[in-house]
């Protein structure tokens, strides 16, 4: 049986294609067997790197906290904005240019809580120099961490004003991103105006903290409004905030002196001006008998369907851990291994046949000689009868037979339909030293390597 190169270059192929490189029962990152997990190199693919926002950037740490700022608001032109008209002139203006802010930010997990109420001072230029109720806005932002795992928070949606519903974030959402231990960036694309019917808004703010704690900081904004002042100018404020960081007693102190100080009232104040005794003109809740604000300032908190809009923890991660991907080394090792196999399997059965057909040639030519031959076949040759038989082949009397010779005998013998190959590997069974001829010695050992059964014989005639 001949095994051809094409033959295992076909088994290896076979092996190669029955072999697939990714392997739903193994894992990644099996030494030696599969691939790095791709985790090891991109968090979002780790599930062990947390959607939590304080372990995934410590700034978030520093910026939780309860604030008291100072806020100014400012044109377009770099002026402040000191008499906001809220009302018809004759009822008075507005000063943003000495406004204040209290807010309250919390990092729950993967949840930011940014709650704000903005107060505004009354110039005290109503009818007869009255001085009317104080402004307050509240709003809340919330955000949430993102499958991105890179420290970045995306909006939920925002609420601004007593019982309004929330604006939600939409197809894009703002960012919050913290940057290094210092800074804050919160970008707002173009989204609805949550108080102006119609309009809408695009912010920008940039927080930048001067110690590491965050105690100090001082935050810019731009906010480009989607209309148009009465002379056509695209209308753009821009808001200046000193903000200092504070424990809760004094952040409740801080707002009971501004509601005194910008004449906000209680709603059951019984000196309340007629028409200012509703949002947002009297104090959202009693900072000197309450021991903390209202959950959310807007007084409409979200629920765990709004925040599934955004909450990692409440969706489907789309970065999904492969299967265990082979390594090259690995599928090199088994192709080698299994072909180093089927050569041994094709070197079993080659060898095999080999001496199956070389038993049979012999026993096919041992037959023909004794049916040609005066010499009785049987287990214990004589070196008379083996010598008879040597020199009767022998036709040129050389002393050694060659492959012709031998040839002859058996096609002599009536040993019919031998093929070449048949006569190779016969004479090849016999010329022990390989040297082309067949000595005494070598004819003597090739009817000793031939098997006869107890009893066979057969008669020759000279």
């Amino acid at each position: 049986m001949k095994v051809s190169n094409l033959t295992l270059i076909s088994t290896s192929l076979v092996v190669l294609a029955t072999l697939p490189t990714q392997s739903k029962a193994l894992k990644c990152g099996i030494k030696g067997v599969t691939k790095p997990c791709i985790g090891q190199t991109d968090s979002r693919y780790n599930q062990d790197v947390t959607y939590n926002l304080k372990e995934q950037n410590n700034f978030w740490k520093s910026l939780e906290g309860l604030y008291v700022q100072d806020v100014t608001l400012y044109e377009s032109n770099g002026t402040a904005v000191t008499n906001n008209v809220f009302f018809p002139a004759q009822q008075g203006t507005y000063d943003f240019s000495k406004a204040k802010s209290f807010v309250n930010i919390t990092v729950d997990g993967s949840r930011l809580y940014n709650h704000r109420y903005l107060m505004v001072k009354h110039n005290s230029d109503g009818p007869g120099g009255k001085q009317f109720p104080g402004f307050v806005n509240p709003t809340d932002q919330y955000a949430a961490s993102t499958f991105e795992k890179n420290g970045e928070a995306k909006s939920m949606g925002v609420a601004q004003g007593f019982g309004k519903d929330f604006v939600l974030a939409g197809e894009n959402p703002a960012t919050f991103t913290p940057i290094g231990e210092k800074v804050f960036l919160i970008v707002t694309p173009a989204t609805k105006h949550p108080t102006i019917p119609g309009g809408s808004i695009q912010m920008y703010d940039s927080t930048y903290c001067l110690d590491s704690d965050c105690k100090e900081s001082n935050i810019y904004n731009e906010a480009y409004i989607g209309f148009q002042d009465e002379e056509g100018t695209p209308l753009v404020r821009y808001m200046r905030t000193s903000s200092t960081k504070v424990d809760t007693d004094t952040w409740m102190a801080e707002i009971d002196k501004v509601y005194t100080e910008f004449a906000i009232p209680s709603p059951k104040d019984p000196s309340i001006i007629e028409g200012f005794n509703r949002p947002p003109f009297t104090q959202p809740f009693n900072a000197i008998t309450s021991d903390k604000a209202p959950a959310c300032a807007a007084l409409v908190c979200p629920t765990n369907e709004d925040w599934a809009l955004v909450d990692p923890y409440l969706g489907t991660s789309p970065y999904i851990e492969p299967e265990g991907i082979l390594t090259g080394g690995f599928i090199a090792g088994v192709t080698i291994a299994s072909i180093v196999v089927a050569m041994l399997i094709f070197y079993m059965i080659y060898t095999r046949g080999v001496e199956a057909r070389e038993k049979r040639v012999k026993e096919a030519v041992l037959k023909s000689l004794s049916k040609t031959m005066s010499l009785k076949i049987s287990k214990n040759f004589t070196a008379q009868d083996l010598n008879q038989m040597f020199q009767k082949i022998d036709t040129d009397g050389n002393g050694s037979l060659d492959k012709g010779e031998m040839k002859g005998l058996v096609e002599g013998a009536g040993v019919v339909n031998m093929s070449d190959r048949d006569y190779d590997l016969l004479f090849a069974s016999i010329d022990l030293d390989e040297n082309g001829t067949l000595d005494f010695v070598e004819f003597c050992a090739f009817f000793a390597s031939i098997k006869v059964e107890e009893g066979a014989h057969d008669n020759f005639e000279d």
